[in-house]
């Protein structure tokens, strides 16, 4: 006998997943069984994260609680690291585990992305990535141990950023704010100016408070190897770092590449303008991971915001 319930699962608990959770618990499907799979029980929200780093907002202010998410949304959460997907059966596989088998009538994917790594020597290995958020808060942590454990008057920390855009930028002032002064911060850009995208004013007012603030933006450099004593640029030159954050353009999850789904030249996951992938009924993607048919758009948490619309 053919069941009537609709079979919904969300594939991740990033932003877009937690206000579609948040609407249903407002105003359920019925007939629906709703199912949201994430490797994470407490997602963070990136848009507080800046802020959190600078101290203005505790762990628990910047987290989604998702099991309780879900339980007022009337969802069940099943904690898994999705690592691969068959289109045809709805066949989800995991890391660890056998595969599930939730026989979805509609899946969507909020999975996110990461900065890419291993285009650079050494990276893989020494930097910390700004994404999963998870990573950059527990590298965040080894900062501040490291910070406390500094000899007044010995060798000061060494702190560089790779990545100039806004979430480099953001990240570099909220992460001096809290360290000692003799702290030294190197952001590297591959760029002629800092916030591509932006106006010239503000590129402008920023440079002026990242000089200000004796925080040396190296434009125009890429890096060519991370160690665990120096980053390397492709001048010839060495900068000593402590630790290397790389906030550079995101890279889509490796394993969308044998999904059969269809993606875009960079790897993401192609949507209309409903979010539904190209050429694939009732599978969606949502956040990060998604590229919208002739919409550029930034890999932006408010972005991601956005998205929540047209999936409820």
């Amino acid at each position: 006998m053919h069941s009537s319930i609709r079979r919904l699962v969300l594939v991740g608990g990033g932003h877009t997943h937690a206000l579609v959770l948040l609407a249903l618990g407002k105003n359920p499907l019925p007939g629906s069984r709703i199912t949201l799979v994430s490797d994470v029980e407490s997602a963070p929200y990136s848009g507080m994260l800046p802020g959190h780093v600078a101290g203005l907002y505790g762990a628990a202010e910047m987290h989604i609680d998702l099991p309780r998410l879900c339980r007022y949304a009337g969802a069940d959460f099943v904690s898994a690291h999705v690592n691969g997907y068959d289109p045809e059966t709805g066949t989800l596989q995991r890391e660890g585990s056998d595969p599930l088998d939730l026989r979805p009538d509609f899946i969507s994917f909020n999975v996110g992305s990461a900065p890419q790594l291993d285009a650079v020597a050494g990276a893989r290995r020494w930097a910390i990535p700004s994404k999963p958020v998870p990573e950059l808060l527990t590298g965040w942590t080894r900062v501040r141990e490291a910070a406390a454990r500094m000899a007044p008057g010995g060798e000061p920390l060494r702190i560089v950023i790779v990545g100039g855009g806004a979430g480099g930028v953001e990240l570099t002032l909220a992460m001096q704010s809290q360290l000692p002064g003799t702290t030294r911060f190197d952001l590297v850009h591959g760029g002629d100016h800092l916030l591509p995208g932006h106006n010239p004013r503000v590129r402008r007012l920023f440079e002026d408070l990242l000089a200000a603030r004796g925080i040396t933006a190296r434009l125009g450099r890429r890096v060519v190897e991370v160690t665990g004593e120096e980053t390397r640029l492709d001048d010839g030159s060495s900068l000593k770092s402590d630790f290397v954050f790389w906030v550079t353009q995101p890279a889509p999850p490796a394993w969308l590449r044998h999904s059969g789904l269809a993606l875009n030249e960079k790897g993401f996951l192609r949507v209309g303008p409903t979010l539904e992938c190209v050429g694939r009924a009732g599978i969606f993607a949502a956040g990060d991971v998604a590229s919208i048919e002739d919409v550029p758009l930034p890999k932006s948490g408010v972005y991601a915001v956005r998205m929540a619309a047209p999936l409820e």
